[in-house]
Order: structure tokens, then C-alpha cells, then sequence
């Protein structure tokens, strides 16, 4: 039998190295877990805060379009002797306020020419679940169908085909009008301003089914001289029923509720007393709303506007004279207005402003610009986080226009989220303001 002998040197770990070693490896092990977590947190809030930014960016970008496009295809007048009649919207459709849909829907504009921009100021209105001002625009591109999008002309002696007595629309390359598509016409007439911009009515009717070479029953929207063309716009499909000859859309920031709720909910995500950005368009064929959210999360939204005091008449410099809020919403309290710097304004200027937004023609005629400011929140609740101000302006103090806009101050609970202020300026288009 072989005699055991020990090898010295096949050696192994002792105990206290094993638990030593365990040790270092589990503190190295909790801090890169630390570190994972750290990084997976802060990557999510990062994700967060970038999309709620491309959201802003998105959601604002349809808003300043619409905003842009405010009087396009607008009339400015009815025709001697005319008949036609139209309604905008249906109180029903918002039973907890039907004062906003009084304002938006004034008798001015249903008996005679729409306005090109309709709003009013309403901080809080908590009986409407509103968070901030409310505004409204017209226009015909502002329907959700690709009819909306469209239009041509009809000049005088561009004959058809059919027949030599007719002229016909003009047709374009591509993106024409369907035929059976609800237009509307109106007489362009610059030689003669009592003759311009005219709704033309068929029979009693402010639109017409669409037909590329036109039919006889249409002879009314035709034009009568040398000097007319008839501007074609689309305002609905073939299945619509028009019930104004224009289209409408109003943006206003809303906690959601029972008559939202199937357009969006407020996410989990988002601060306590935040709403969503509303796109609600007016429906031709019953006229209430289709309600478009644009942006989550928002607390307070406010408008500033740009006027020029100079008369429709008058060769217009790019000017703005004064900056103004919105009215109340019962039209009882006039807007605050500020002048530019530089500008002395007459003693009537609130009263002026008060009555051109009530006036088809004052919106024309003076309206310059629209500024939109909106509180957002950016990312989601951060509990080790406090927001650096109790409170913030919603507006630009910069240009003087602080008493022009509503200071929001945080809850305790808003101070753990943060904090972004949004701002949009536009220059409407196709306002005469802005033409000259």
C-alpha cells in the first residue's frame, strides 16, 4: 500500500477569503445595479421630456396653420336682395356652458358675414372645465375633408365645351374638385368694392354641388360681365349637408370629460389640474363637435393680440399699434389694452378693439396678429425634483404685455413636475391687415 503523502503545494481558498471576495463582489454588483437603475430612470424622464416636446411641436404646428388660415374663402358681403340663411352650431353639443357656443355663433355673423376670428378670455372657467382663453377661426380650409383643401375660379367667357353661353371652372393639373363636392361662390369684382367678395346665391341656396363644366340650374353662380370672377371654394364632400359657408375651428385647453372622452382621456401621467389642447371642429352636418386633442398635460393657455389703428383705406406699414387680451366671455368687460412702444392710442382704444372683435370688417381690417401662449408640462413627476418658481407668468414680459396675461401659480404638487411655456406668433394670410 502506497504511503499518503501531502502536496504543499495544491493549495485552496480559505473561508474568511470566500466571504471577503462575496462581499467586494455584492457591493460592486449594488452599485452597478444603483447605476442601471439611475440611468434607466433618468433615460426615461429624457424620453418623456423629448416626447413631449416633438408632441408640442406636432400639436402646435396645426394650430398656427389653422391660425394662419383664418378668412380664407371668407365672404364680405351678401348680395342685393339676399336670402340665404345659415347656423353655425348646436348649444347641445356642450351642455355645461352654452355661453361659448352664444359667442362663437353671434347673430352678426349668421344674418350677415362671418367673422374671420371669434374668442374670448376665460382664465378659469370651471364650470366648462376650461384652462385658459378659447378661440375660434373661420375660414374654408378648415373642414377636416381633402375637399376643404381645394378650390379653383370661374373667369367670365371661359367657354365649354357644351355649350357657348356657359364659362366653366378653370381645372388644374392635379387636385381638382370632384364633381357633386359642396362649394360655395364668391363674386371677385375689383374694379367695383360694392361688387367684391360677394357670397353668390343660387335660388335662395349660399352653396352648390360641383360640376367641372357646369349645367344651367348653376347659371346663377356665374359671372355676369368682364369684370367678375367667381372664386370657387370647397367646403364639404358630396355627403355634405352645409349648414354655413365657411368651415370652423376652435382650440381651447380642457380637462376632459364625459363629452370628450371619445376623442382622448387625461394621461396618468399628467400634473392634477392639467387638460388637453383641443382642435374641435364644427361639423357641417349637425354641427357640433369633433373634438381633436393636439396636447396632453396643459395647464393655461393665454392669447395676446396685435392691432393697427390705421382705417382699411390707408397704405398700412407693417405696424402693430397696440396689444391687446382677450374679452370676457360675456363681452361685459372689454379687453386690457397696451400700446406699442412709441404709440400714443386714443382714449377709445379699448372700446375700439372691443367692437372690431364683434365686427367682420374690424377683424379685416385691423386684426395683425395672434400670439399663443401655453403652460405645459414637460415629462413625467419627479419627487426628488422642485420646480425653481412658485409661480409664472403665461406671457412675454419682454415687450411690455404683462398686463396683458394671467400669472399661474403652482400647486404643491405641480411644483414636483417640470415646466414649459410654449409660444406661437402668427400673422394671419389672408386678413386685409396683413395684405397692404
Amino acid at each position: 500500500m502506497k504511503p499518503f503523502i501531502m502536496d504543499h503545494d495544491k493549495k485552496g481558498f480559505t473561508l474568511v477569503e470566500v466571504i471577503i471576495t462575496m462581499a467586494v463582489f455584492l457591493v460592486i454588483l449594488m452599485i452597478a445595479s444603483q447605476t442601471f437603475n439611475t440611468i434607466v430612470t433618468e433615460s426615461i424622464k429624457l424620453s418623456k421630456s423629448e416626447e413631449s416636446n416633438i408632441e408640442g411641436v406636432v400639436g402646435l404646428e396645426v394650430m398656427r396653420h389653422d391660425l394662419e388660415q383664418m378668412g380664407f374663402g371668407l365672404p364680405w358681403g351678401r348680395l342685393p336682395g339676399s336670402t340665404a340663411t345659415f347656423t353655425e352650431a348646436d348649444t347641445s353639443n356642450w351642455t355645461a356652458d352654452t355661453t361659448h357656443y352664444a359667442k362663437m355663433n353671434e347673430s352678426g355673423d349668421t344674418l350677415s358675414v362671418p367673422r374671420a376670428f371669434v374668442g374670448f378670455d376665460s382664465f378659469s372657467d370651471t364650470a366648462a372645465n376650461l384652462l385658459g382663453d378659447f378661440v375660434g377661426v373661420k375660414g374654408s380650409t378648415l373642414g377636416r375633408s381633402k375637399t376643404s383643401q381645394l378650390w379653383t375660379y370661374i373667369p367670365y367667357g371661359n367657354y365649354s365645351t357644351a355649350s357657348a353661353r356657359e364659362s366653366r371652372p378653370v381645372a388644374w393639373p392635379s387636385n381638382n374638385l370632384a364633381a357633386g363636392d359642396k362649394v360655395i361662390a364668391i363674386r371677385s369684382n375689383f374694379n367695383n368694392p360694392d361688387d367684391d367678395h360677394l357670397l353668390v346665391e343660387n335660388s335662395g341656396a349660399f352653396s352648390f354641388s360641383y360640376s367641372p363644366t357646369t349645367s344651367t340650374n348653376q347659371n346663377n353662380f356665374l359671372p355676369t360681365d368682364s369684370l367678375q370672377t367667381h372664386m370657387i371654394y370647397g367646403i364639404g364632400s358630396s355627403t355634405s349637408t352645409l349648414r354655413m359657408p365657411f368651415n370652423r375651428a376652435d382650440f381651447f385647453v380642457k380637462i376632459p370629460d364625459s363629452l370628450t372622452a371619445g376623442g382622448s382621456v387625461l394621461p396618468s401621467f399628467c400634473s392634477p389640474g392639467t387638460g388637453v389642447l383641443y382642435k374641435a371642429t364644427v361639423n357641417q352636418d349637425n354641427g357640433k363637435y369633433t373634438y381633436i386633442p393636439l396636447l396632453d398635460c396643459v395647464a393655461n393657455m393665454q392669447v395676446v393680440l396685435g392691432w393697427s389703428f390705421n382705417s382699411g383705406s390707408e397704405k398700412l406699414q407693417d405696424t402693430i399699434h397696440a396689444y391687446s387680451s382677450m374679452p370676457d366671455k360675456s363681452f361685459s368687460i372689454p379687453p386690457s389694452v397696451l400700446a406699442a412702444p412709441g404709440i400714443t392710442l386714443p382714449a377709445t382704444a379699448n372700446d375700439d378693439i372691443l367692437g372690431w372683435l364683434q365686427d367682420p370688417s374690424g377683424i379685416r381690417e385691423h386684426l395683425k396678429l395672434v400670439k399663443i401662449y401655453l403652460l405645459v408640462q414637460e415629462g413625467k413627476k419627479d419627487s426628488r425634483f422642485t420646480y425653481p418658481a412658485s409661480s409664472i407668468v403665461v406671457g412675454d414680459q419682454a415687450s411690455g404685455e404683462l398686463t396683458l396675461t394671467q400669472r399661474y401659480i403652482f400647486t404643491n404638487e405641480q411644483l414636483k413636475f417640470r415646466w414649459k411655456l410654449y409660444k406661437i406668433i402668427v400673422r394671419p394670410k389672408n386678413l386685409v391687415s396683413n395684405q397692404r
